[in-house]
This record gives structure tokens, C-alpha cells and sequence, in this order.
């Protein structure tokens, strides 16, 4: 992704042109120029491809970086850098009288620089590990894209399907776990399919954030996920179920028409995998649970209201 540096990182963008504007000034009202002779080509060129190469690094990272705590360090890292860089190559035309201010104001913004920088890339790191655990979270199998969801971006009922054969041949112990998105159809009546599919992927990166590395997540159809815990106690799956169950129930999804935070409402449901089932059974059986407690619930809320 592309931004402009004078709208996306406006104020970043003026302190580097101010540092820069800020050495050439410093430099020419202070020094005079040196004469032909004394100029040393050699460390022009070399000090020269320095701020040069600074400059673009700042460039780059303001076009291809949005705005951030990791940009910020960056960017104002290397342009304390490049500050310094530009006094000492202005040094090469001009003599500057022996202040001590001048050459700590020369010499302090390099280190302060690269420790600014070096804050930055750790932060940097930090996101990259995030952003990293949420790729791995897909699989390899995101590739095949008849395996994936368009909407979501997660595993079609198909891959489930196969990957429950596999547990069930393997005779592993695992559990399915079912989660319904309650009155999702009235949603997307409400406001559009638009904001349904907006909506769908939001849980999807919910449930991947919530679910562990080794646990395979789907759209089962159209308002309804699915979850294998493969080598999992009732216990765990039972605190996994619950855990996820909570992040939905907070999730303040804001309907861009109205701009107020709506909250959904989700039904889950339970079920151990054994080598006395099949696919189909297992799924059908987690299913008609998943059925009996909205119907629970709906029972529930109309004694409520009455």
C-alpha cells in the first residue's frame, strides 16, 4: 500500500524538510566558504551518498508505512541522522568557526538518531511477530483457494470435512465446536449485505485471534463457524468455547449508516469426536445441538418478555 507523505504523514514530512532546511541554514549563516583547494572531493562524494541515501530511506518509509508508533521512531530516527550527515558534508565548503555548541549540535543528533531507530525497529519486530502469527493462523492451504471462504477469508465446510476424516482415522481425540451468529439474517436486512459481509469478517478475525495455532476454523454456511480443537480435553475446549464465546458478546461492530456500536448475539454448541462417527453424523449431531439451544433460548426470551 502506497500513501502520500503530505497528507498521511503531514507533520512527519515538514520536521524532516525543517531538519534539513534547518543544517543548510545553520551551516551557511555560520561558515564561510572554503577555497578550491581545500575541498576534498573524495569525503563529498562519500558524505554526500549519505544523506542521499538517508533521505530516500525516509522517502520510503513515508510512502510505504502508515501512520504509527513504528514509523514515527523510524522516520524521525533517521532524519536526526540525516541532520547531522548534512553538517558534515556542508562542513566540505564551508569553514565553521571552533564553537563547541556548533559541533555538539553536529555531532549529538547521529546517536540520538540511531537509538530512535533502533526503538523503532524493535517495535517494528513486535508487529511483524503479530502480523506473522496471524498469516500462520491460515495455513499453508490459503493458496488453494477452492478451500477458501471469499468473504472471510477461513476454511469452507469442504476442508473441515476432510480434516475431520483425518482425525477420525488417526483415532486422536478431538473436539467441534459450533458457533451461530443469532439473527443474522435481520442484520442484513436491516442494513445491507455490504455491511453483513463486513460484519462476518470481523468475527472471522475474532474466532482466528481467539483460537490456537494448531486449530482449524471454517465458515460452515452462511452465519454459522466452525472450530476442530484437534488434541484437546473437554476442558480446553469447553474454556476455548467460553473464551471465545465472550470476545463475540463484546465485539462493538459500528454500522457505518448509523455510526452506533451494535452487538451480536451467538449460540455455540459442543461435540466429541470418536471412531464411533463419521463426518456426517458428527457434524449432523453438533448441528441439531446447535438448533435445540437457539430454540432453548428463544423459549427462554419470549417467557422472559411475557
Amino acid at each position: 500500500m502506497r500513501f502520500n507523505p503530505f497528507t498521511s504523514h503531514r507533520l512527519l514530512t515538514n520536521a524532516i524538510i525543517s531538519l534539513f532546511l534547518s543544517a543548510v541554514f545553520l551551516s551557511a549563516y555560520l561558515g564561510e566558504l572554503k577555497t578550491y583547494a581545500d575541498i576534498q572531493w573524495l569525503d563529498i562524494m562519500g558524505e554526500g551518498g549519505i544523506v542521499l541515501m538517508t533521505l530516500v530511506w525516509i522517502s520510503v518509509l513515508l510512502i510505504s508505512r502508515p501512520p504509527s508508533k513504528v514509523t514515527t521512531y523510524l522516520v524521525i530516527g533517521v532524519g536526526l541522522f540525516m541532520f547531522s550527515a548534512t553538517l558534515d558534508l556542508l562542513d566540505e565548503w564551508l569553514m565553521h568557526p571552533a564553537h563547541q555548541w556548533l559541533s555538539w549540535i553536529e555531532s549529538l543528533p547521529a546517536p540520538l538518531g540511531m537509538l530512535l531507530t533502533s526503538v523503532g525497529l524493535y517495535y517494528w519486530h513486535q508487529e511483524q511477530y503479530v502480523l506473522n502469527r496471524q498469516l500462520r493462523r491460515r495455513e499453508v492451504h490459503l493458496r488453494e483457494h477452492d478451500k477458501v471462504c471469499s468473504v472471510t477469508g477461513l476454511y469452507k465446510a469442504q476442508y473441515l470435512d476432510s480434516v475431520i476424516n483425518e482425525q477420525l482415522i488417526s483415532t486422536q481425540p478431538f473436539w467441534l465446536g459450533a458457533i451461530d451468529i443469532r439473527d443474522f439474517s435481520h442484520f442484513n436486512n436491516e442494513f445491507g449485505f455490504s455491511e453483513g459481509d463486513r460484519l462476518l469478517r470481523e468475527i472471522s478475525e475474532l474466532l482466528l485471534m481467539n483460537c490456537r495455532l494448531s486449530d482449524v476454523v471454517c465458515r460452515y454456511a452462511g452465519d454459522c463457524f466452525m472450530v476442530l480443537m484437534p488434541a484437546t480435553t473437554e476442558q480446553q475446549a469447553k474454556e476455548l468455547m467460553a473464551q471465545i464465546k465472550g470476545a463475540l458478546k463484546y465485539c462493538a461492530f459500528k454500522v457505518e449508516a448509523s455510526k452506533k456500536a451494535r452487538f451480536q448475539h451467538v449460540t455455540t454448541a459442543l461435540i466429541q469426536g470418536n471412531v464411533r462417527n463419521n463426518t456426517r453424523t458428527l457434524t449432523s449431531q453438533l448441528h441439531s445441538q446447535l438448533q435445540q439451544k437457539k430454540y432453548q433460548q428463544k423459549v427462554a426470551q419470549r417467557a422472559y418478555l411475557c
